[in-house]
């Protein structure tokens, strides 16, 4: 016990009061920061992003980069869906035709880079971040992977498929009054000449559901699964089978619970 004291009285022989009281104040002061910033995530994530501390990507990987990536990859391949989905979320007058948790962030870069949906672009230089921390083959607790409030559009048209069913839907024999293919014309799978084929595909199967292309682009089935929440790209008459289920279910329950009351009375 004697050497702890000795220490003390030397601090207090060399230092004056005030002086240590301040030393102490700031040596908490560190501490504290310490101990804040290890259960905090940190560049270190992006090396090993299955710990605890990488829960929250937002730490390490902010909107804001996640949306700057977003920029680089549309700048490159704008004729990409998950940018024709972007571009209407930045759009203020688009904007209100789609589902909020679509226009998130983390949500459109998983339309592109997601290796479960969308392009699976992983090999593109935007895409590198998204990769690190929710590839197919990463260990990961980063939430923002697999969050439900920022999860892509199922069954999304691809590029390819885009393109080659907006072609044949506005190619030689488009119809007369296509105004979607005056709109976003494709005269051919080249990109350049067909510069938005999910709006082109998605705005004649609008028209016209009945067109083959509407089944082998995807189409069908991504209006199918949420295209309540996709009105821009499924039409403002689109209703999930789901949200149907729900209300028939919900209809059903408030009928038994109504018909149990009323027998409850007789």
């Amino acid at each position: 016990n004697r050497q702890p004291r000795r220490t003390a009285a030397r601090i207090q022989r060399v230092c004056p009061r005030s002086t240590t009281a301040t030393m102490l104040r700031l040596g908490l002061i560190v501490l504290l920061a310490a101990a804040a910033h290890a259960q905090t995530g940190d560049s270190t994530c992006l090396t090993n992003p299955n710990r605890e501390m990488c829960k929250n990507a937002e730490d390490f990987y902010p909107k804001t980069e996640v949306a700057s990536d977003l920029g680089k990859l549309c700048m490159m391949m704008g004729h990409m869906p998950g940018c024709s989905i972007k571009a209407c979320c930045d759009d203020s007058s688009c904007a209100s035709s789609i589902g909020a948790k679509y226009c998130e962030p983390w949500s459109l870069i998983k339309n592109i880079c997601g290796t479960q949906s969308g392009e699976m672009m992983t090999g593109m230089a935007g895409c590198a971040t998204f990769v690190k921390l929710c590839g197919a083959d990463v260990s990961t607790m980063v939430a923002q992977c697999t969050e439900a409030s920022s999860s892509p559009v199922a069954s999304l048209p691809s590029t390819l498929s885009s393109l080659t069913n907006a072609v044949t839907v506005c190619g030689a024999n488009a119809p007369a009054t296509s105004q979607w293919c005056t709109d976003f014309p494709c005269t051919t799978t080249d990109a350049p000449n067909c510069k938005d084929p999910f709006n082109t595909i998605s705005q004649a199967c609008i028209k016209d559901s009945a067109v083959d292309a509407c089944t082998t682009s995807q189409w069908k089935a991504m209006c199918d699964k949420d295209g309540a929440n996709l009105q821009k790209f499924c039409g403002t008459s689109m209703t999930t089978t789901g949200g149907a289920s729900r209300i028939c279910a919900s209809l059903l329950g408030f009928m038994l619970t109504a018909f149990a009351l009323i027998a409850s009375r007789r």
